[in-house]
Parts: structure tokens; sequence; C-alpha cells
């Protein structure tokens, strides 16, 4: 039987830390009706991630349209926007498009690290 060495364990709990962390980021997508957009992603606070979102958006009517752990899209169809959040790229687009009867087209997406 194995025996856990010091080392071994000091491994194991670097990384169960790191994914945790990794779980616990947090980005935003910022849009505006005129079609200027920002995101944000890896940050330690949705207030964070929400303020880089609207200050990279370069427009002062953007607004945050999604806030997330994961990943998320944003859709537009027709000057309607909707978005999505999953844990995959795909279903972030997936949930995004699905809210316009999959008629839209989207307008950003990006995921946190490690996602």
């Amino acid at each position: 039987m194995l025996k856990p060495t010091i080392l071994s364990l000091f491994l194991l709990s670097t990384l169960l830390t790191t994914q945790a962390q990794a779980a616990q980021r947090y980005g935003a997508i910022a849009i505006s009706r005129s079609g200027d957009w920002g995101v944000a992603t890896n940050y330690l606070s949705v207030t964070d991630a929400e303020r880089e979102a609207l200050r990279s958006c370069g427009d002062i009517n953007c607004a945050i349209r999604v806030s997330f752990r994961g990943c998320g899209a944003v859709a537009e169809h027709n000057r309607s926007l909707a978005w999505g959040v999953a844990s995959t790229l795909t279903r972030a687009r997936v949930q995004a498009l699905r809210a316009l009867e999959d008629k839209g087209k989207i307008l950003a997406e990006v995921c946190n690290q490690d996602y």
C-alpha cells in the first residue's frame, strides 16, 4: 500500500486550491445599443469584473448584459439582446441564441481562465 508523502499531499492541496480559485473567478460583458462592447475576465469579484467591462466598452451608454463564472455570451436579433451563461462557451452560445429562437447572432463571448 502506498503511503502519502508530504510532497504528494502538498501537490494535491496546491491543485485543489488552484481549481477552487479558478472556479471563483468572475467575468462580465457590457454592450451598448451602438454596438460597442467590452469584456472582463478572471476577476475576484463581480463588481470588479463589471467595472472593467464597462471601462473597456468605450461608449458612455454601455450597460452590463451578463456577469458570470465560467463562460458568457450575448446575442442580438432585431435589436433584442439575450445572453447565456454556462461552463463551456458552446453552451453559453446555445443558451443566448435559443433565447432568441435561434435567429440571432453572437455579439460577444468569453470565458474565464481554465474554462
